[in-house]
C-alpha cells in the first residue's frame, strides 16, 4: 500500500517542470499520502515557488547549492524515512538520486521524470557529453520507470543516449484543473487591454530557450502592417537586458512590454487575442496546453518536443518552423485578421482530457504502486 513519497527537485525557481512536482505532490498530500519534498536549494529566485507548496508537505531542505552535493544527505534520508517510493525530476538529479539510492542500500521504488529534449537542452559536447551519456546508461535502467512529458521526449532521450532499456513510458503533464479556470478568472489589468488594440502573449522564462528576441523580430513586421498590435511578455530570467534593448533598437518601447514574473500569468488569457509560444525548444509547453484549454487563439513553433503533439499538426493552432519570422508573422496576422483553424467542440474536449489532472493522477498512482 503507498503511503510515503518524496519529490526531489534541484530548487523551487519559477519553471514549469517546478510547478508540476508541486502540483502533484499538492494533490497527493490531499488525497492522504505522505509527501516529502527535497530540494537542494531555494535561497532567493530559487524558492519562488514556496508560497504554492501546501502546508500539509514536509519540505526537505538540503541546502547544499548544486545538485550533486545532495548526494549523502539524499542517501542518508532515503535510509532514516524507508519511503515507499521517489520520484526525482531532471536529468542530472535523477543520476544523483540512483547513486544514492544505491549507497543507501533501500528497496525504495525509483521514478524519473524526464522534462525536456536532451539533444537540445544538452549543452555537453566532447568527453562531457561521454561521461553523462555514460551516467545515464548506468543510472536509468535502476529505475522502476523513465516518465517522458511527451513523445517527442521520448523519442529524443532514446535517441541522445542511445538508451536500449524498455523503461521508458509518456505521461503528459497534468496542467488543466479545476483550480486552473479559477486562475482564469481572476481579474487583471493593463493599458494594453483597450477596445481598439489586439494584443499578443507570451509566457516564459526571459531565456534563450524560449527565444523571445524572434517573437519580437516577428512582431515588429506585424506592427508596421496593423500599428494597433501589442505584445506583451511575462517572464524573468538572464536575457531581460538584452531584450530591453532589441525593443529599444526596433522602436517598439510604447507597443512591446516585458512584464516581468506574474504568480498567475493565465489571467491575462481573456484579455489577450493571441497566444504565441517562440520556443526553440521544449518538452512539453504546459502553457500552450493551458491557453488551448482557456480558448485563446494560439500560434507556436513546430519545435522539440511537444507542440505537435498539443495542436496536433496544427489542428488546434497554427504552427510555423522556429526562427521563421515570415512564418511567424504570417501566421499571427492569419490568426487575429483572418481565417483561423476550425475543430468541433467535441474533438477540442477528447484531446484536452488526456491533460486534466485527474486523469494523470491516476497514471502516477498506478505506476507508483505498480511501477514495472
Amino acid at each position: 500500500m503507498l503511503n510515503k513519497v518524496m519529490f526531489f527537485l534541484p530548487t523551487l525557481g519559477g519553471g514549469g517542470a517546478e510547478r508540476t512536482v508541486i502540483q502533484l505532490a499538492n494533490s497527493f498530500v490531499e488525497q492522504g499520502l505522505n509527501i516529502h519534498l527535497a530540494v537542494c536549494n531555494i535561497h532567493g529566485e530559487k524558492g519562488k515557488l514556496l508560497p504554492e507548496i501546501n502546508p500539509k508537505i514536509q519540505l526537505v531542505n538540503f541546502d547544499c547549492g548544486r545538485v550533486v552535493n545532495a548526494l549523502l544527505p539524499l542517501k542518508k534520508r532515503l535510509q532514516a524515512e524507508n519511503y515507499d517510493c521517489v520520484v526525482a525530476t531532471q536529468t542530472h538529479t535523477n543520476v544523483i538520486c540512483a547513486f544514492a539510492k544505491k549507497l543507501a542500500g533501500v528497496t525504495t521504488k525509483m521514478i524519473f521524470r524526464e522534462v525536456s529534449t536532451p539533444s537540445k537542452n544538452m549543452k555537453n559536447e566532447g568527453l562531457s557529453k561521454f561521461i553523462l551519456k555514460s551516467l545515464v546508461n548506468f543510472t536509468y535502467p535502476m529505475a522502476d520507470q523513465v516518465v517522458c512529458v511527451s513523445n517527442g521526449v521520448l523519442d529524443d532521450f532514446r535517441e541522445y543516449y542511445a538508451y536500449q532499456k524498455h523503461n521508458l513510458i509518456t505521461i503528459y503533464n497534468p496542467v488543466i484543473d479545476d483550480a486552473y479556470f479559477e486562475k482564469l478568472k481572476a481579474p487583471t489589468t493593463h493599458h494594453f487591454f483597450q477596445a481598439n488594440n489586439k494584443v499578443v502573449m507570451a509566457v516564459g522564462r526571459l531565456t534563450e530557450a524560449k527565444n523571445f528576441s524572434f517573437l519580437i523580430r516577428s512582431f515588429a513586421k506585424l506592427h508596421q502592417e496593423h500599428p494597433e498590435t501589442r505584445l506583451l511578455i511575462l517572464g524573468e530570467g538572464e536575457l531581460r537586458a538584452e531584450l530591453e534593448q532589441l525593443i529599444q533598437d526596433l522602436n517598439l518601447v510604447d507597443v512591446v512590454d516585458l512584464v516581468g514574473f506574474d504568480p498567475n500569468p493565465y489571467a491575462y488569457f481573456k484579455y489577450a487575442d493571441l497566444f504565441v509560444l517562440s520556443s526553440n525548444w521544449e518538452g512539453l509547453p504546459g502553457v500552450l496546453i493551458q491557453a488551448l484549454a482557456s480558448k485563446i487563439k494560439v500560434v507556436s513553433t513546430n519545435c522539440p518536443s511537444g507542440p505537435m503533439e498539443i495542436l496536433v499538426d496544427s489542428k488546434f493552432g497554427l504552427l510555423v518552423e522556429c526562427n521563421d519570422e515570415t512564418a511567424m508573422t504570417s501566421a499571427m496576422k492569419k490568426a487575429l485578421f483572418e481565417n483561423y483553424v476550425d475543430y468541433s467542440e467535441a474533438e477540442f474536449e477528447q484531446h484536452c482530457s488526456q491533460f486534466h489532472k485527474q486523469n494523470v493522477l491516476q497514471r502516477y498512482l498506478n505506476m507508483m504502486e505498480n511501477p514495472s
